[in-house]
């Protein structure tokens, strides 16, 4: 390391190492007291580097040094303090429509800025480790900020090239150019947000299931993640304008909101929604029960015949006790117990309203630990109908 080098990161006192593999740091400046972040880089792309010293993007960590010597590249960044994403998820389970279409507003109105350079920068590794969120989570605050992080596999799209000279990406989030196909360019990036988003929405990659409570919904994400290219969204502005007619948030991020650091960034985002062009989902579609929301022909029929044999079963069933059938207010006990049971339960399991969200357990994005919270609760709440029977047949009877 030359003195320069030297010299400059002499002013930075290493607190702890974050990653040590990926070369990461916490340091603070030994005259101001601010923490920063430390890299030290054998894998980048420093023209990219360079340029976001100088743009200053808001919603992407900030460059204050940005130093190469002999193939390593030596950075000082923004320290961002909140969590990842997929640590909110770990926490508090997977997001509903308004969180998650707020995360996909910010990252798009990012990836719309690095993919107008010119030649455009893909960022190539959208995934819940790389977006930070801020917010008060504890104390039941939304999320107010999102950054993307990580451009150490970011590169410059090269017209010239027609397949990725290196294969970097994350499994399951990476689209199928980044595995040698074709070269990546920022079509690439529309991947990763599709396969983002159905993650948010119900903890699954694309290969395990593509979220299904709102067929609009499902539609975004089948698009983003084709595999040809030419068949997803071709900018990040139009994925946008597909999840603001698409999905019903309660408020939107503002221009104000996007642009608060020193960067202005265009925005389509007009704050009524029905001022918005294109077909809006109507609100009331949230509230369709469990196989009519998305609208397929098979799935109303099994749910009809399912709604229709049970609410006959428990307006019709006869209830006998000692040998006789219960008549009057007991036998309509009874019938509320089993509609209880048969109806409500399916709605639970189907996550209808987005419930999920506030049971351990299912809201986990691990497959067993879901299966394990459904039967868990199913068991609960067949167990505690009986027991609330026992006991006001205890005390009325």
């Amino acid at each position: 390391m030359n003195l320069e080098i030297q010299s400059r990161l002499s002013f930075y006192r290493r607190l702890e190492e974050v990653e040590h593999k990926k070369g990461i740091s916490l340091v603070r400046h030994i005259e101001t007291g601010q923490i920063y972040v430390e890299k030290v880089l054998t894998q980048y792309d420093k023209s990219i580097y360079d340029w976001l010293q100088q743009s200053k993007l808001p919603y992407v960590p900030q460059i204050y040094e940005c130093m190469e010597e002999d193939g390593t590249l030596y950075l000082i960044e923004e320290y961002i303090q909140g969590i990842t994403l997929e640590t909110y998820i770990e926490q508090f389970g997977c997001l509903d429509l308004d969180a998650a279409g707020r995360v996909i507003e910010y990252l798009c109105r990012t990836l719309e800025k690095l993919h107008r350079h010119i030649p455009p920068i893909v960022h190539r590794d959208i995934k819940p480790t790389n977006i930070m969120l801020q917010g008060d989570f504890k104390k039941g605050q939304g999320i107010v900020s999102v950054y993307l992080i990580d451009f150490n596999t970011a590169r410059v799209f090269d017209a010239e090239r027609n397949r990725d000279t290196e294969l970097i990406g994350t499994r399951g989030f990476a689209a199928p150019e980044q595995y040698g196909f074709s070269q990546s360019d920022a079509r690439t990036d529309i991947y990763g947000l599709g396969v983002l988003l159905n993650y948010m929405l119900c903890g699954n990659l694309i290969r395990d299931g593509i979220y299904a409570d709102h067929p609009e919904v499902s539609q975004i994400i089948r698009k983003a993640t084709q595999i040809d290219p030419e068949k997803r969204y071709q900018t990040a502005e139009e994925m946008l304008q597909a999840v603001y007619q698409s999905m019903c948030f309660d408020t939107y991020t503002d221009k104000e909101s996007l642009n608060d650091k020193t960067v202005t960034v265009e925005t389509s985002a007009i704050s009524d929604p029905h001022e918005r062009k294109g077909k809006i989902r109507p609100v009331w579609t949230r509230f369709r029960p469990p196989g009519f929301r998305e609208g397929k022909i098979l799935n109303m029929v099994v749910a009809a015949v399912y709604y229709v044999f049970w609410m006959y079963f428990c307006l019709t069933a006869e209830v006998k006790e000692h040998g006789e059938p219960l008549i009057g207010t007991w036998l309509y006990a009874y019938r509320v117990v089993y509609f209880m049971m048969f109806i409500v339960t399916p709605f639970f399991w189907n996550n209808y309203l987005d419930v999920w969200n506030y049971f351990p357990l299912v809201r986990s994005p691990k497959r067993r630990w879901k299966l394990l919270g459904l039967i868990l609760y199913t068991v609960v709440w067949f167990f505690l109908l009986i027991v609330a029977l026992v006991i006001l047949e205890a005390i009325f009877r």
